[in-house]
């Protein structure tokens, strides 16, 4: 079965959980967290998503891959008033739980398309996507000048990005960021929207849901790219005059063309499997599969540098 690994952030810091699948329960989760904290399960109280919502933890033996936790995502821990009945302090911006499996409704048809624009995989992919939207450009230019939107971004709303939630330090973080090898996630998208005031959508392939970035800076547009699991690329309407990648916020229509595109590419299995996909050292050309082995092999060599190969 699938693993999914996990960015979990306390006031320790941050730990990577490797030992979830898409068959963990909420209480499996809870555990490992626990190991890792050393916060007791009743204590725990667990956010997700960007920005961090508080998840009810009430049902625990809701599975994670219909919680809609999938593999990268950050899950933030604090420590709160222990519970009675081991769950924490319901909320009105809790993740609801659901033990039902998914369901995936089929993709309503629609007169509009939406086109996938391929970009480099060169761990630069959320980058150039997003540089695509903007500046019609996916050059290594474009990537290295958004990377430093995104630390200036986070120097200057410290209560939007606080450290526990970026897992180091803001100054950290920074020249972190600005590494090509470093790949982009939530907290950098969350910090692109931020700066363009555009709604970012990213449709996932292999769940078929859409993540919203910037749904509170009352934006009246949006952008659309796609994720695969590893690789992003951006989404445009072809016109008369040219691409056109922003999109009015109330456009349904673009957003079923969107999903469409992406239930498309799940039929003919067009995402990858983070626990089995197959990559290559950039430095001495090793094959590895699973980002599990290739997170060991960065860590026994110091080689960065990984390309997906199939």
């Amino acid at each position: 079965m699938p693993n999914i690994i996990l960015k979990c952030t306390h006031s320790g810091g941050s730990s990577v959980l490797r030992d979830l699948t898409t068959e963990s329960t909420l209480s499996d989760l809870q555990t490992a967290v626990q190991n890792i904290t050393q916060i007791e399960m009743n204590s725990q109280k667990l956010k997700s998503g960007f920005p961090p919502k508080l998840i009810d933890t009430e049902e625990k033996s809701a599975l994670l891959s219909n919680l809609g936790i999938r593999s990268g995502d950050a899950v933030h821990v604090e420590k709160g008033a222990p519970s009675s009945n081991g769950s924490s302090a319901p909320s009105s911006n809790h993740v609801p739980l659901t033990n039902q499996p998914a369901s995936e409704p089929a993709p309503r048809a629609v007169s509009r398309s939406i086109v996938r624009k391929v970009v480099p995989a060169d761990n630069s992919c959320l980058f150039a996507s997003i540089g695509f939207v903007f500046q019609g450009d996916t050059g290594k230019s474009i990537s290295t000048a958004l990377r430093c939107v995104v630390g200036d971004t986070v120097l200057s709303c410290p209560d939007q990005f606080p450290d526990v939630l970026l897992g180091k330090k803001r100054e950290e973080y920074v020249t972190w960021i600005q590494n090509p090898q470093i790949w982009g996630g939530g907290i950098e998208l969350a910090a692109l929207a931020q700066h363009f005031a555009t709604e970012i959508h990213v449709v996932d392939t292999q769940s078929l849901r859409i993540d919203k970035f910037g749904q509170d800076l009352n934006c009246s547009d949006k952008a659309y790219v796609i994720y695969d699991g590893i690789h992003y690329d951006p989404l445009y309407e072809p016109s008369p005059t040219g691409q056109v990648t922003v999109f009015p916020l109330q456009d349904s229509d673009i957003e079923a063309a969107a999903m469409l595109v992406a239930a498309n590419a799940k039929k003919a299995h067009n995402y990858t499997d983070l626990a089995n996909f197959t990559l290559k050292c950039g430095t001495c050309g090793i094959g590895m599969a699973g980002e599990k082995v290739a997170r060991q092999h960065a860590k026994d060599t110091g080689h960065t540098n990984f390309e997906e190969f199939k």
